[in-house]
């Protein structure tokens, strides 16, 4: 089947339209005009591969990283950077409209920097005593030697890391997690490597890394990111920051506000967080281990001025949208890393009471069809 690529859809897919229904596409481009064989149909769509690139479109380029075509984890390095940006721009405002109901016609602020190495956390799987990675839409790992997304020193750490795993009794290890701050922090299952600690300093604030601990990877974007919610909290006295993490925001949000208080599922994250606030002499934010849900369903008393949230990409749910919009805070700041979540949870506060006042999209993860962005809420009677 011949077919010409209308546009990209979130999950990376190009989508054609045919007289036998949708057909998606990955690794084309819009413009694409592609010789395409079906691989599985459904009631309302089908997907295909690529046979043959019959007419390529004027946005593409020649992939660089090494893993393009074996592991696949560079979505969208055949696209030139700059129409990355355009088009997870487009597909932003097409999911709050389809998932959301929600029509944002206004600007969306764009933050972005370079597009290679800017990781620098990495999750490695192991297979054959060398790292690699899991090939996309497949179980199978492929074993690397580089990779075009991690940060130099990441990079010079896959060969260290592969000798590591020939050690006796790494034969169990399936998983490999780096930091890097330099120097590179690693956990081989309960095996940790690495002199530390692994230090970054993001516009004055000093954050101590932990392989095991999330924090934000994309090293380019850590101080306008941070910048982002900061500004958005601007004038807080009292600031609730859920999924926390190990404190990314909590720490400049303390420096600025009243009281912070910082919820977090991971005990090792809540850890990391109150060695940051140590770090950083900041003596006004507690952290709380648990279920976000249910400690906002003992803490109805809590009255923040702001609610930042920055739920893995699952979301946070329906119900902690509701609970958050019911705290009453004159702002919420939603920071999200699935635009479909977003827009599920964003139409909640909004029946709740809330407008959305300010979109930005945050590139955290350049070459690939992930979005990650920034919603500020204020209520709707406000002026």
């Amino acid at each position: 089947m011949q077919v010409t690529i209308e546009k990209l859809v979130y999950g990376g897919a190009g989508l054609a339209r045919t007289e036998q229904g949708v057909v998606f596409v990955p690794r084309t481009a819009p413009g694409d005009v592609v010789e395409v064989e079906l691989v599985e149909r459904k009631a309302d769509y089908a997907t295909a591969r690529i046979a043959s690139l019959l007419e390529p479109s004027p946005d593409r380029q020649t992939p660089t990283c090494p893993n393009y075509q074996t592991a696949g984890c560079c979505h969208w390095q055949h696209i030139r950077y700059s129409r990355q940006l355009a088009i997870k721009e487009a597909i932003l405002r097409e999911t709050l409209q389809r998932t959301g109901r929600i029509a944002w016609e206004a600007p969306i602020t764009i933050v972005s920097g370079a597009d290679t190495h800017y990781r620098l956390r990495a999750a490695f799987h192991v297979y054959g005593h060398r790292v690699g990675f899991v090939k996309e839409r497949s179980h199978t790992i492929v074993p690397i030697l580089e990779c075009s997304a991690l940060s130099s020193e990441l990079n010079e750490f896959i060969p260290a890391a592969n000798e590591v795993l020939a050690r006796p009794g790494m034969g169990g290890v399936r998983e490999v997690h780096a930091v890097s701050g330099p120097p590179v922090l690693a956990t081989f299952g309960r095996t940790r490597v690495g002199q530390g600690p692994a230090r970054l300093d993001v516009d004055g604030c000093v954050f101590d890394l932990d392989p095991e601990a999330f924090f934000q990877s994309n090293r380019f974007l850590l101080a306008p990111f941070a910048r982002e919610i900061v500004t958005a909290a601007a004038g807080a006295q009292r600031v609730l920051d859920l999924f926390c993490g190990s404190g990314f925001f909590t720490i400049p949000l303390a420096k600025q506000a009243g009281e912070v208080l910082g919820v977090e599922t991971s005990r090792t994250a809540v850890e990391q967080a109150g060695l940051n606030a140590k770090i950083n002499n900041v003596a006004n934010v507690k952290f709380f281990e648990g279920s976000v849900e249910k400690i906002l369903r003992k803490s109805a008393d809590v009255r923040p001025d702001v609610v930042v949230l920055n739920p893995p990409r699952e979301g946070a749910g329906r119900d902690v949208a509701g609970l958050v919009a019911g705290l009453g805070a004159a702002r919420i700041v939603y920071v999200s890393c699935n635009p479909s979540t977003f827009a599920r949870e964003a139409a909640v506060m909004i029946a709740s009471g809330y407008k959305l006042e300010s979109v930005t999209m945050v590139d955290q993860f350049p070459n690939t069809y992930h979005i990650e962005l920034v919603g500020v809420f204020r209520p709707q009677n406000e002026k």
